[in-house]
């Protein structure tokens, strides 16, 4: 029960950010910015609401929670591993102690000495992960702001493809 509601108040939170950016577009929020002669600037918000608006309100609340339930290929997150320089460095390294590192001394071409590209840890720090992580996000911001706006063709969709089965 509780699992359903917090997973309705998620999809909820992101289809708002959704929502904000069809807003935005569609000139439902106002933004003026004013300059006093005293060189102070001011920013003022402003909401005009028309019918679209409203379609687009209950698209998020009612139709927004139906589609991600029905049709979650949608959310699916894509595993990507984006692959960094550092990680290439690191095999390339891996690879080099596999080929030159023999009896634990470090030669190359006959010659002995310390490897003087030693890594001390066996992995690098980069940001491979989080890259793919912000790629789902974007991507299901852009799944949101598609899903709200031509909701009733996902739900038409959806009832055709229950009455095929």
């Amino acid at each position: 029960m509780f699992k359903t509601i917090f997973n309705y108040i998620g999809i909820i939170i992101w289809g708002f950010f959704a929502l904000i950016t069809i807003f935005y577009f569609n000139e439902t929020i106002q933004v003026n910015s004013s300059t006093t002669a005293m060189g102070q600037s001011a920013l003022s918000f402003k909401m005009v609401y028309s019918y679209w608006d409203y379609y687009f309100i209950f698209s998020l609340l009612i139709l927004l929670p139906y589609v991600v339930h029905q049709i979650p290929i949608l959310y699916k997150k894509h595993v990507s591993k984006i692959d960094t320089y550092k990680d290439r460095a690191m095999k390339l390294h891996n690879q080099d102690l596999n080929q030159n590192h023999t009896n634990r001394v470090w030669s190359v071409s006959g010659s002995h000495m310390n490897n003087p590209y030693n890594y001390s840890f066996s992995s690098t720090q980069s940001y491979g992960d989080l890259s793919g992580s912000l790629l789902n996000l974007f991507q299901k911001y852009l799944v949101n702001i598609i899903v709200i706006i031509f909701a009733p063709i996902f739900i038409t969709f959806i009832i055709f493809r229950k009455f095929v089965k």
